[in-house]
């Protein structure tokens, strides 16, 4: 890891840049819009797509900008570079044999949400920060969650059947899912303060009941998975009791939730069906296009070609992540996504165990790749990566825990550097 970090101007090498008091007026205030940009794009990623989207456009202009002025082109490497190469490059050759080039070029836009990782590693370069970041994350999260909360009370009941707050409630699914694993952890590191603990608690209560009533099915057995996962890696004598709730939850459940879990196993159930018949589908369109797929479109038009008789579905999309790339990117790109996939848990994986015994850098460690498995999880019936707010997310959540291991990359190298006498 590069231990020459941030744009924190006491935090750099003499020598390197200009000192907080000496910056120029202009690099001050390009600075405080780059680091407003991110607290908004923070604090808006779990409620509105458009204020995300341009405070994200704010932020990685002002970055951009800040550099420019400083005549210092500097950006943290990670060590997912060659993998986030890799997907770039099988984007563009899938874009490029695509059944419709300038749909999938307009699609590709995706992969910019990339620079999210660069831009909060190479920004939050310390502790402070890091936890700064969190909390505006988490607490828009938690203000989202208290107003659906508010809508199963006192909103009409006919339009909280499936609760979404500002999204769709599939979307709403996904998001209170990565909030609830990246706060889980917290509450049960034996070194989390007290204060912290039963404010992160009060928290997961309203996120948990919003997950709870939008009635997704893929995301309960998704937040189990990612729980038991925490479970296992913290302290195994959890499993039990969220085998417990998970069984509780399902014997008091209201006959509609009820309903809709039982049909989880019911391959006659008229969803299970639909997906079924999609992934046929996707199946057909691949052994058609194998290679490089059909390029990152719509699919709707393609399933209803290669769908059985008498299907209706207005789906663009396989509800389903590695069936999704399948089609879109051929064989070739499924391998290379596949590995940046493993890669990054794998890293993520890394640094949780690295940093473990801290109870705020291990939580959030361990948090952010419980939440990313949980979002795999869920993608297995839902295109979940394509949905442009769980993609946030997961590339946000991606920099946070990076940021936390090049904090620890340089604190582990204070500690060892000799001292002077030595």
């Amino acid at each position: 890891m590069n231990s020459s970090l941030g744009f924190d101007m006491a935090e750099t090498s003499p020598g390197t840049s200009l000192r907080a008091d000496e910056e120029s007026g202009a690099v001050r205030w390009t600075r405080l819009a780059m680091m407003a940009g991110m607290y908004l794009f923070l604090a808006s990623t779990y409620f509105s797509i458009a204020v995300n989207s341009l405070s994200l456009g704010l932020m990685a202009f002002a970055w951009v900008l800040l550099m420019l002025l400083r005549r210092q082109w500097h950006v943290s490497p990670t060590p997912l570079d060659l993998f986030f190469l890799a997907y770039l490059i099988v984007q563009a050759i899938s874009t490029a044999c695509s059944v419709d080039p300038t749909h999938s070029l307009q699609n590709s836009k995706r992969i910019l949400l990339i620079g999210l990782v660069y831009f909060l590693v190479t920004v939050l370069t310390d502790r402070r920060k890091i936890r700064r970041a969190f909390v505006v994350l988490h607490g828009s999260a938690t203000l989202v969650a208290l107003i659906g909360v508010a809508k199963l009370l006192f909103g009409n009941p006919e339009e909280t059947v499936r609760l979404g707050v500002f999204q769709f409630y599939m979307t709403t699914s996904g998001l209170m899912l990565i909030a609830a694993l990246l706060a889980l952890p917290l509450a049960i590191h034996a070194s989390t303060p007290g204060s912290v603990r039963w404010t992160i608690v009060a928290s997961l209560v309203p996120i948990l009941v919003v997950l709870y009533a939008t009635v997704t099915r893929g995301a309960y057995l998704a937040f189990v998975g990612g729980a038991v996962f925490i479970a296992i890696a913290r302290n195994r004598k959890l499993i039990l009791p969220i085998i417990l709730l998970v069984f509780l939850g399902v014997l008091f459940a209201p006959p509609y939730i009820q309903g809709r879990m039982q049909s989880i196993v019911d391959l006659s159930h008229p969803e299970n069906l639909t997906r079924l018949t999609m992934w046929t589908s996707g199946l057909r369109i691949f052994a058609d296009y194998p290679v490089v797929g059909v390029g990152d479109i719509d699919l709707g038009e393609l399933m209803r070609q290669y769908a059985d008789p008498g299907y209706l579905g207005v789906w663009g999309h396989m509800h389903n992540i590695p069936l999704q790339f399948l089609v879109t990117h051929g064989i070739l790109g499924f391998v290379v996504v596949a590995a940046m996939l493993f890669m990054m848990a794998k890293t993520e994986w890394r640094i949780y165990r690295r940093v473990r015994a801290e109870w705020f850098e291990g939580s959030l460690a361990l948090g952010v790749l419980a939440a990313f498995i949980g979002v795999l999880l869920h993608g297995l019936t839902e295109w979940s990566l394509g949905d442009q707010e769980i993609a946030v997310l997961v590339w946000t959540t991606l920099g946070l825990s990076l940021a936390v291991d090049n904090l620890s990359y340089v604190r582990d190298v204070a500690i060892s550097r000799p001292k002077e006498g030595d």
